[in-house]
């Protein structure tokens, strides 16, 4: 191979629920293409105050969204589950990333959702939010100490952030459609100066804690011979960790409401 890190592109999607009785749900489903090689992901973790966190994941009979006029289906037999995602808020998107090895583009088709869920005989009802990243750069090309992702949905006001930390930090911030810089992004809180918008993150559920990509690497080399190898270590040994939030958004030192977050670290300077 003259470039063992060309020809890459991975399209991953992201859907995520709070339902009305506190549980937390996260769906990704990603296929990767790699030097004609090729490889599929899907996985659904669950979290309720009784069960805590339960993790499911395959990488077979990946079933991909689909995206409608007016709504995102998807559904996972395996898994028993299917939803729709129904928007309450405009699409955003952003290249996060561009140079010759390729480019991140990240769209937001939902910043904040009404979803309906079926699980088995059960049907759940929340609130979500529903991206899709495609990346052509491989993501250990993409310069970066630290990432931040979160979002927040309230009946007043929706959130939407992404910080990547390194030598010149970058950031991108979206209160309810409108693009916003020279905003503070922290794991706890985030502050707009020029709204005077504080919000608090309360990081009381944790959803995931651990080195998530080089536990998935791992269980994807049998369908992608050599990747491992190409990868650094730095980029395999990043500790990623997720919490679910009660959210309080304040203008003014004034409480404005209160709604959920769901937002992580990726800390690529790792031990």
């Amino acid at each position: 191979m003259d470039n063992p890190a060309g020809n890459f592109h991975l399209s991953k999607w992201f859907l995520d629920f709070i339902g009305n009785q506190g549980e937390v749900m996260i769906f990704y489903a990603a296929r990767l293409k790699w030097h004609g090689w090729s490889a599929s992901y899907t996985s659904w973790l669950k979290y309720t105050k009784t069960t805590g966190v339960i993790l499911k994941s395959r990488f077979s009979n990946v079933h991909i969204p689909m995206v409608g006029d007016e709504s995102i289906t998807w559904k996972d037999s395996k898994f028993g589950v299917s939803g729709i995602w129904t928007p309450l808020a405009k699409r955003i998107e952003a290249r996060l990333f561009e140079s010759t090895d390729g480019y991140l583009d990240w769209k937001c088709f939902q910043p904040d959702s009404k979803v309906e869920l079926r699980i088995g005989n059960s049907v759940l009802s929340g609130r979500g939010y529903a991206e899709q990243l495609i990346l052509t750069a491989p993501p250990w090309l993409i310069p970066m100490d630290e990432l931040r992702w979160g979002r927040f949905a309230s009946d007043q006001y929706n959130i939407v952030w992404i910080e990547i930390r390194e030598k010149v930090n970058r950031q991108w911030l979206w209160a309810n459609g409108v693009r916003i810089e020279n905003c503070i992004i922290d794991d706890d809180r985030i502050y707009v100066p020029v709204k005077d918008l504080l919000l608090h993150l309360d990081r009381a559920i944790v959803l995931e804690s651990e080195k998530k990509i080089l536990s998935v690497v791992n269980r994807l080399i049998r369908y992608l011979p050599g990747f491992k190898k190409i990868m650094p270590v730095k980029f395999l040994i990043a500790d990623e960790t997720k919490w679910a939030s009660s959210g309080k958004l304040q203008q003014n030192n004034k409480d404005v409401c209160t709604g959920y977050a769901i937002h992580e670290l990726v800390n690529f300077n790792a031990r």
